[in-house]
């Protein structure tokens, strides 16, 4: 009866033994696909322009819109298409929100037209989109705002793209003003941080707000 206790015991530890190498195996296996990918993305950063794409009310002053995502794209030799996705508030806060994705060439399209449904897509020069990024990130600079913490790493793939050479201007905030919209997911604290920060810089009557605070539609 012991013998077989014993022999229950190692082949329990067997397994055990086995489960774990197992999992480890595929922990490692994991790391090294994000690695990988990692590496895969850095190294897009420098493949060449594929296509640029801005959301058509962005500077419509007649519309209540004033944001949408431009996005930078480059595509590698083996077809892989790195883009850059910047929530640009033209209005208030510039670069909102931003990330990185890698797609193939089956993928991309798809990620277009979901992108699209939130707002219609229309192509522009790669000197514009980087143009209207960075401007927009200048604009909110100087009322206080930082641009989302992923734009560290998204704006990579400007590259050797110049700015400089876009013919177009643009113009931020609404009518001559700031005009913060708050979104669906800005929490209360975040609402009332923005409206401190453009109290201080504008005054009372330097800027315009749409916001619900503690249950309460302001306008």
């Amino acid at each position: 009866m012991a013998l077989n206790q014993k022999k229950l015991q190692k082949k329990k530890a067997k397994q055990a033994a086995k489960s774990k190498a197992r999992k480890a195996a595929q922990k490692q296996k994991g790391f090294m696909a994000r690695v990988n990918h990692s590496m895969a993305i850095q190294k897009a950063f420098s493949a060449p322009v594929y296509e640029c794409w801005e959301p058509e009310p962005l500077f419509d002053q007649s519309s209540n819109v004033g944001i949408g995502s431009v996005i930078i794209t480059r595509k590698t030799s083996n077809g892989d298409i790195l883009a850059s996705v910047f929530l640009v508030d033209a209005y208030c806060l510039g670069v909102k929100d931003c990330f990185v994705r890698m797609f193939n060439e089956e993928t991309y399209p798809s990620f277009l037209k979901e992108v699209n449904r939130q707002g219609k897509l229309k192509k522009i020069h790669p000197t514009c989109a980087r143009k209207i990024i960075e401007k927009a990130g200048e604009y909110a600079a100087d009322l206080g705002f930082s641009p989302h913490t992923d734009y560290r790493e998204a704006k990579k793939i400007f590259g050797d793209i110049d700015s400089a050479a876009c013919p177009r201007s643009f113009e931020f905030g609404k009518n001559g003003k700031p005009l913060y919209i708050a979104g669906p997911y800005d929490k209360p604290k975040f609402v009332k941080n923005v409206l401190a920060k453009l109290a201080k810089k504008s005054g009372p009557d330097g800027y315009h707000y749409v916001a619900h605070i503690d249950d309460d539609f302001l306008l």
